[in-house]
């Protein structure tokens, strides 16, 4: 296990939706602090997914993606830490970065 302050919870994230999605492969979990945050109480992760599979991973209401980050906090609370999950479809991360 890595040091407390440099926790990476990216496998753990991917195992969890993983078997939510239809593409798994089209998956990609980023953590977006810098160098500098690393130390921090919070990290923060954006998961970028096909269109169709985003609807299952934020879920009716957001039931999905609130219960996600409730099974991660809690397995990091030890360690007063927090987590923050940002759900992106493909198509909307590419319209962003590119009306920049």
């Amino acid at each position: 296990m890595e040091s407390q302050t440099n926790l990476d919870l990216t496998e753990d994230i991917r195992s969890l939706i993983e078997p939510l999605v239809s593409k798994p492969e089209a998956l990609l979990i980023k953590r977006m602090d810098k160098p500098e945050d690393l130390g921090k109480k919070e990290q923060n992760y954006l998961i970028l997914c096909e269109k169709d599979d985003l609807g299952k991973l934020i879920g009716r209401h957001g039931v999905i993606s609130d219960s996600l980050r409730t099974i991660l906090n809690v397995s990091i609370k030890n360690m007063r830490k927090k987590v923050h999950l940002r759900f992106e479809s493909f198509d909307e991360f590419n319209a962003k970065g590119e009306s920049k």
